[in-house]
């Protein structure tokens, strides 16, 4: 892993690790009202896997590309570089930590 020197604030969860996999599905909603994306990065940090998941609207933001309900294009992580993130918002879910909400802190530049 990276060793860049990041200034974090007091206080908060951080989360430091790579990434290994992003994906993305797509689904209509229940109330029939439209599609939505979800986008899910695996990030791999010392003691475990980390999941970051967002629902993204296709009409909302612009980087998502769907047709019915395949996804074209999303917003992805690169793979097997080194990022650190503020936890915003997160769960457990079945003994993994999923993250809902990030800030991003650091990205390690490509060599």
């Amino acid at each position: 892993m990276d060793n860049t020197e990041i200034k974090l604030t007091a206080g908060g969860l951080y989360v430091r690790g790579v990434v290994v996999s992003s994906q993305a599905n797509a689904f209509q909603r229940k109330d029939g009202s439209g599609v939505v994306v979800k986008v899910s990065h695996e990030i791999a940090t010392q003691p475990g896997l980390v999941v970051i998941e967002q629902y993204l609207n296709p009409k909302e933001t612009a980087e998502v590309k769907v047709e019915g309900v395949t996804v074209l294009a999303y917003p992805k992580m690169e793979q097997l570089q080194a990022v650190t993130f503020k936890v915003l918002r997160y769960r457990c879910d079945k003994e993994r930590l999923v993250i809902t909400q990030v800030e991003t802190m650091a990205q390690a530049a490509k060599k």
